[in-house]
Order: C-alpha cells, then structure tokens, then sequence
C-alpha cells in the first residue's frame, strides 16, 4: 500500500503535544469473554477470552492505533469501550467518567460524547431512510433543537464531510461506498464527541477514496480536538496518521509504543512480523524493515490458548520460559513497551534479540 496516499497537510500527526498524565481514555484491565454453551440444557462448556486483560491511554487529541490479525480482539476491544457490547469486567473512563458503571439511562445521556464510525459503510446505514434522516437520528435522540436547527446541522455535517447538501435527498443506495462512509462520520460527529472509534473505516473502500476519507478524519479532528481509536489490520496505515500504536494478538497488547519507535525498532516478535510484511514503494522504505519473517500456522483457538505466552507456538525465539509463564509488559523507552522475554535480564537468551 503507498503510504504517501495518506500524506496530509498537516504532517504533524505523529507529533501531537500529548499529556498521558490527565488522558481523554483510559482502559484498565479490560475483558470481554463469551461463554460456550453445548447440549439440549446449553451447559457451559468453555469461554472465548476475546479481550484479556487489556490497559492503555489516550490524551486528548491523540489517535491511537489498535492493529493486529483478524481475531486478535481489536474490534471488540472497542465496542466493549463503547459498552455496544458489554464488558465482562475492567474499567474504562472516558473524560473522567467510568462508562462501565453507567446505568442504562446514563449510558444513553453519555452515548453523546463517545461515538463509533463502523467498517461497512452498507450495513451501517438503514438502507429505508434518507441520508438526512441518518445523519438527524442521533441529533433527535438527544434533543438537539428544533426541525431548524437539526436542518442546519445536518447542511454543516455535510459540508465538514465534503458531500453535496443536497444528497441529504438521497438513499444510502443512491450512494458510493466512500460516500456511504462520509455519511457514517459525519453521523458519528454529529453531537461533537469527545471521542470516537475507527473501526476499520477504510477498509472497504478503494486507496483513492481510502485517501480522502483519512484527510476528512484528521481535518475533523483538527478542528475540534476529537480523540480517535483507529482500529486496523494494515499496520503500513498507522504510519501517517497514528500517535501512538498498540499490537494486539490474542485479546492481549503484546507492544505499545510511540508511532516512530514501533516502526523505528519494533520491540516484540510479533511486531517486527508486521512490518516485515508491509509493502513499501522506496528504497530506503524497504531497507527501513526488518527481514522478511514468515510466522508458522495459524492464529490459535482462542478457546483454546497456549499456555505462557500466547505467541510461542509461532515465535522462532521461543525458549522454555515462554511455555511455563506469561511475559509482562517490559519498559523498553520512554514511551514504549513489549510482553517478551527477549527483555527479561533473567534469561540469557535476551542477548539474541539485539
């Protein structure tokens, strides 16, 4: 993918003054399991640790990038932030309220300041209703004015996201894919969150329109200081327009770190994977990566995962340590951090990562 499609006039998302000490999000320990039921009495018979024991930040204003494989966790990661699928425990505060302690009426008052842009921009949108009417829904929902001032809204909405007004005429049908995704955000922003989740929007899209898309959000984002979780599987993506990145593989942040540092000296096996695998259009793009690493298998059943480290049944560095224990996340800068063992003084086979 070329990464220079995603080039903006404002090169300075990577260079965002943030303060992790008073942040806009904060996740601690999240997890999200879904129960396996078998049999005529639908006994329990196991669960799917989809989310586990996840933690991060996020300052205001910033985009974290939340990338890994399919099944990684990632998606449900942020719906279980949002509370549109409920959090089996843990603790996440956005603008200094704890969401997953929200009553339900609270939960809907609050809805107003975190919002989500889905993948699909078709099966997102109501395919009966006029764009208008989508774009109004959450205003209605929560008191915005009268049919004048929703009417106005609705014009500035659309203008923010480059579509003509009078598409607001039109159904979803009627529509392009990039179009579709244009009336998702300007939905999405259309009560001025506080923070809104990316869920994989460009995926669906063409790389022109992907292109256009991505300088809609960040120019959004400008504007009005919105703090984004952009969630993807194309790591190359994040290089433009992320602050920050966290890895995930198998429900679990495996590195997190500043934008430079993941791409610059990737710290956890996994990791360097990634962008060993990144397509890149320079010379000096290509010698920026590490060698090709091709894993082995698959991702694991999640019902039924490895013990230690979830990674080691695919990690050409594996030793036994890997199997008998889980790594913690070890510091490896200042704003970057890795669960490997490669980083554990106790184990002379950290040498072999340098």
């Amino acid at each position: 993918m070329n990464d220079s499609a995603y080039t903006t006039d404002s090169t300075a998302a990577a260079q965002r003054d943030r303060d992790l000490d008073d942040p806009m999000v904060t996740v601690e320990n999240l997890k999200k399991h879904f129960p396996l039921f078998e049999g005529i009495l639908q006994k329990k018979a196991g669960e799917v640790r989809a989310v586990d024991g996840v933690s991060f930040s996020i300052a205001e204003g910033e985009t974290f990038g939340l990338v890994g494989e399919s099944g990684s966790g990632k998606t449900t990661t942020g719906r279980s932030m949002l509370r549109l699928t409920e959090p089996t425990s843990g603790r996440v505060e956005i603008d200094g309220q704890n969401v997953v302690d929200l009553s339900d009426g609270e939960l809907k008052r609050f809805r107003r300041n975190m919002q989500i842009v889905h993948q699909d921009p078709s099966s997102s949108l109501n395919p009966r209703h006029r764009v208008k009417s989508i774009i109004e829904a959450p205003l209605k929902i929560h008191d915005y004015g009268d049919s004048e001032a929703r009417l106005e809204r609705v014009e500035e909405l659309l203008d923010m996201v480059d579509l003509p007004r009078e598409f607001m005429y039109r159904y979803p049908g009627q529509l392009s894919g990039g179009q579709k995704q244009r009336v998702g955000i300007a939905r999405a922003v259309a009560l001025n969150p506080k923070f809104v989740v990316l869920d994989e929007p460009t995926s669906a899209l063409d790389v022109s329109v992907q292109a256009r898309i991505i300088n809609i959000l960040e120019e959004i984002q400008a504007e009005f200081g919105i703090t984004y979780l952009f969630i993807t599987h194309d790591l190359s993506l994040l290089k433009n327009v992320a602050d920050r990145i966290g890895v995930m593989y198998l429900g679990r942040l495996v590195e997190v770190g500043d934008v430079d540092s993941v791409f610059g000296s990737p710290q956890h096996p996994y990791s360097r994977a990634l962008l060993s695998a990144i397509s890149t259009i320079s010379e000096e793009d290509e010698l920026a990566k590490p060698d090709r690493i091709t894993l082995d298998g698959e991702v694991p059943d999640p019902r039924e995962k490895p013990s230690g480290c979830a990674f080691r049944s695919r990690c050409a560095h594996e030793f036994d340590a890997c199997a008998v224990e889980e790594p913690e996340l070890y510091e490896r800068g200042p704003d970057q951090v890795a669960r490997c063992f490669l980083h554990d003084d106790r184990f002379e086979e950290g040498a072999e990562w340098e």
